[in-house]
């Protein structure tokens, strides 16, 4: 499996092959089996998303294609039976940065219709997040309609990837969130 720290949406009625034009002069991009999503290994993810708002800066045709860019810091393959587990491994390290925080975590699956069921996952990281805030002596507020993070997954078959959206990056950057 070919590494990537990005996953790219296309906008609604956008040119699949024009996107992914654009988007190998930032990294390496490759399409997946679900049409209009591309996933990426960019050296900087910072970088690259100032790069797509230089370019809309600079030419208003430019990137009109991406939808949506979901940075991912967390990448692995799993099996159906050991996906949760596996996602809380890779969500322990963010815990402690959630405290006192509202958030909500948020599955975007691609793949594996009936066998993950998103709500289920969203709800069961929800409470362990929240758990284990509490073990460390703090508190957190789930919250949808004005979180200060969500953690972004996804999904493409049996390829995860896990990102931390916080609410200055998606103000930065108005194409980076997960809905």
């Amino acid at each position: 499996m070919w590494k990537f720290n990005v996953l790219v949406t296309m906008a609604h009625k956008g040119r699949y092959g024009h996107l992914l034009g654009e988007l190998a002069h930032y990294g390496e991009f490759h399409k997946t089996g679900f049409h209009g999503v591309a996933l990426g290994q960019v050296d900087d993810v910072e970088l690259f998303c100032e790069a797509i708002c230089q370019k809309r800066s600079e030419q208003c045709i430019a990137f009109q294609d991406v939808s949506r860019v979901v940075p991912l810091e967390r990448v692995f393959t799993f099996e159906v039976d050991d996906f949760l587990a596996k996602l809380c491994m890779a969500l322990r390290p963010w815990i402690a940065r959630l405290a006192e925080c509202r958030f909500h975590v948020r599955l975007e699956r691609r793949g594996l219709k009936g066998q993950i069921i998103s709500p289920d996952i969203e709800q069961a990281l929800d409470a362990y997040i929240l758990d284990e805030l509490i073990d460390l002596g703090h508190s957190a507020t789930i919250d949808f309609d004005d979180p200060d993070a969500v953690i972004a997954i996804e999904t493409i078959g049996d390829r995860c990837g896990v990102g931390l959206i916080t609410r200055a990056l998606n103000d930065r950057f108005d194409f980076v969130r997960v809905d």
